[in-house]
C-alpha cells in the first residue's frame, strides 16, 4: 500500500510504499533520493489515503564521535608541547653554552678585528675577536640571558642581547656595524626566544582546554555550538602541527553532523 510522507534527509513529500496490511513503525524508501526512513504508519479506514509519519530522529551518524576523538585527542598533543616547551625552558637554564655570531658593516661585508666583551654588571671582560670571516664564538657562557658588547674603531658600538643554549649553537647570529660613533643597544633574537618562550607554552596549553571541551561535548552529542568553538580554538593550539590538522577535519564533521545534535 501508498502513502504521503514527508523524507527527513531531502525535506521533500513524497509517496512510499509499504506491505499491505503494515501498521506502526515500517521501513521505506524515499522516490527522490533514495535514503531507507522509518515511518509511522497510522490505521484508518482508507488505508490508501492514510498518511505516513516519519519519525523524528534519523538513523544517527558516527561522525560526531569522530569528531569528539578527534578533538580530545588534538587538545593532549597541544598541552603535551606545551608542556614540553616549559620543561624544554628550564632545561635551558642549566648547564653552559657556546655563543657564535658574525659582525658585518652596513653593506654587509664582514668586519675583521671587531673586539667581543661580555659584560656582567659592571664587569667587562674581552672574551673574543672577528676573523676574516667575521666569525667569533664565545664559549663556557652559562645557560641564559647575557650581555655582549661588540665594538672596532671608526663604527658605533653595539651592546647586545643575547641567548645562549647548553648545547652547541645551530645558528651564527649576524650583528651589524654601522658607521660612526656613539653606541647603540640591541636584543638578538636568541634572546627573544627565552623572552617568548614561557608564554608561547602557556598559551598552547590555554588553548588546548576548548578543544577538549568541545570534544566532550560531540562524544555526547551536546551543545553543538560548544563542540565547533572547541574545534575552531583546537586549529591554534598547534599540537606539534598534527592537532591542527585533526581539529581541522573534526572541524568539517562536526559542520556536517548538525542534525546529530537535534536528534
Amino acid at each position: 500500500m501508498q502513502g504521503r510522507t514527508k523524507c527527513p534527509y531531502c525535506g521533500k513529500n513524497v509517496v512510499v510504499e509499504v506491505p499491505d496490511g503494515a501498521s506502526g513503525i515500517q521501513k521505506a524508501k524515499c522516490p527522490n533520493c533514495g535514503m531507507i526512513m522509518k515511518v509511522d504508519v497510522r490505521e484508518r479506514e482508507d488505508i490508501e489515503e492514510s498518511p505516513l509519519h516519519p519519525l523524528v530522529k534519523r538513523k544517527p551518524t558516527k561522525m560526531p564521535v569522530i569528531a569528539g576523538i578527534l578533538l580530545i585527542v588534538a587538545a593532549l598533543l597541544g598541552i603535551s608541547m606545551g608542556a614540553a616547551l616549559l620543561l624544554s625552558e628550564n632545561e635551558a637554564l642549566h648547564g653552559s653554552g657556546m655563543y657564535e655570531g658574525m659582525v658585518t658593516d652596513g653593506e654587509g661585508k664582514p668586519l675583521e678585528g671587531a673586539e667581543i666583551y661580555v659584560m656582567e654588571g659592571k664587569d667587562i671582560e674581552k672574551v673574543a675577536e672577528t676573523d676574516e670571516n667575521g666569525y667569533f664564538h664565545i664559549e663556557n657562557l652559562s645557560a641564559g640571558k647575557h650581555r655582549i658588547m661588540v665594538k672596532k674603531e671608526g663604527y658605533v658600538t653595539k651592546n647586545v642581547t643575547i641567548g645562549v643554549f647548553p648545547f652547541k649553537s645551530f645558528l651564527k647570529e649576524k650583528i651589524v656595524l654601522n658607521s660612526g660613533e656613539g653606541w647603540e643597544n640591541k636584543k638578538a633574537l636568541s634572546a627573544w626566544v627565552f623572552d617568548i618562550l614561557p608564554v608561547f607554552s602557556a598559551a598552547i596549553i590555554i588553548l588546548s582546554i576548548p578543544p577538549l571541551i568541545g570534544g566532550i561535548f560531540a562524544l555526547m552529542k551536546k551543545f553543538e555550538i560548544v563542540a565547533i568553538i572547541g574545534a575552531i580554538f583546537g586549529i591554534f593550539s598547534i599540537g606539534f602541527i598534527i592537532g591542527s590538522i585533526l581539529s581541522i577535519v573534526a572541524l568539517i564533521l562536526l559542520l556536517l553532523s548538525k542534525e546529530d545534535f537535534r536528534a
